[in-house]
């Protein structure tokens, strides 16, 4: 029997929905310009920025190239503030943020919408506040589900064409929430003025939540662990460069993302601003193309993946957009804590 390639694409789509939604191995979101998703990767770079507040947003939309009634698309938003607090806690500097993100995947339109709320405290080693080491705790809900009216199944398809009748399949539910934890740490140093740097790691899903749409009481959403470094070297006053690693570990997946973006300073009488441009390359899997810039508080960054693994025969090698966006402003007057001289981005 011969499959339409149109239909063994759909075929495989169906069976990776289902797979993710019955499998105790479920994956989590990610960002390509994950340096600019700072509440995402780890809670402890809750309120690291370069003032006092930063709001964010990140859009990314995947896979548009593959027939599919839903794309593959992930919108995230945030909010962080530090120096709460700053007339009681004379040590160090309190952080909270909130994070708001929605994911939604193939034919199911399987969904993932979570809202976590962090708190941080960054302690500085010396009186410069060169040296900080700052911990984050973030816990919130996800709400999970699928429509399987959108879904083609094995008793469904006549050889030739999915016909529409009603599946034997049975979920006793197509929706699920839970309480998530996540946790991290965070180290930063402003080894010089030219050279600045920072490493850090977390844990999410803590508590490993049950999540099944199968009622399995087995199937637990396992921890996923996130290592990432970087830093900022500027050659001078106009070029700087900005390599940074990731690597993230969850059940037997793994995704290990490297690469630098290279800077360039622009200075007169009426304004400052910056443009980034590198590469990313997520071994494996795809690489990775970005510009971006600075004016005053606005950070904005644009790119693209270009999908090398083995499912770029069904992606034509297409991968995924993606844009940032953030503003980073200051208070002003009601903050007794001077802001974090520098902040891990771009």
């Amino acid at each position: 029997m011969k499959i339409h390639p149109n239909h063994l694409k759909k075929i495989v789509l169906v069976l990776l929905v289902v797979f993710s939604t019955a499998s105790t191995k479920a994956q989590d979101i990610h960002f390509s310009q994950f340096y600019a998703s700072p509440l995402t990767l780890n809670p402890a770079l809750t309120g690291i920025n370069d003032c006092n507040y930063r709001a964010s947003i990140n859009y990314r939309n995947q896979w548009h190239s593959i027939t599919v009634p839903t794309t593959f698309t992930t919108f995230a938003a945030a909010f962080d503030i530090n120096s709460l607090a700053a007339r009681n806690i004379k040590t160090g500097n309190l952080s909270a943020g909130l994070v708001i993100f929605s994911d939604k995947a193939g034919d199911g339109d399987l969904s993932n919408t979570s809202v976590l709320a962090s708190a941080g405290y960054r302690y500085s080693f010396d009186e410069a506040k060169k040296y900080s080491l700052s911990v984050g705790l973030q816990t919130g809900y996800v709400h999970k589900g699928f429509n399987i009216e959108l879904l083609d199944f094995e008793d469904e398809f006549n050889g030739t064409n999915f016909t529409g009748i009603a599946t034997n399949e049975n979920f006793p539910k197509t929706g699920l929430g839970y309480l998530d934890m996540n946790a991290g740490l965070l180290f930063v140093g402003n080894v010089s003025p030219k050279i600045n740097v920072y490493a850090g790691a977390a844990a999410f899903h803590l508590i490993q939540p049950k999540e099944s749409f199968l009622n399995n009481a087995n199937s637990k959403l396992n921890m996923r662990t996130v290592a990432h470094a970087g830093a900022k070297v500027k050659f001078n006053e106009k070029w700087s460069i900005v390599p940074s690693v990731l690597y993230m570990g969850q059940s037997k997946a793994t995704e290990i993302n490297f690469g630098t973006n290279l800077g360039y300073h622009i200075s007169n009488a009426n304004m400052e601003s910056d443009i980034y441009f590198g590469g990313y390359y997520r071994l494996g899997d795809a690489v990775n193309l970005m510009v971006g810039g600075e004016f005053n508080s606005v950070r904005l960054g644009l790119s693209y993946d270009i999908n090398i693994s083995g499912l770029s025969s069904a992606t034509n090698n297409k991968g995924g957009f993606e844009l940032s966006l953030s503003y980073t402003g200051c208070i002003g007057g009601l903050i007794l804590e001077p802001p974090v001289l520098w902040c891990p981005r771009f």
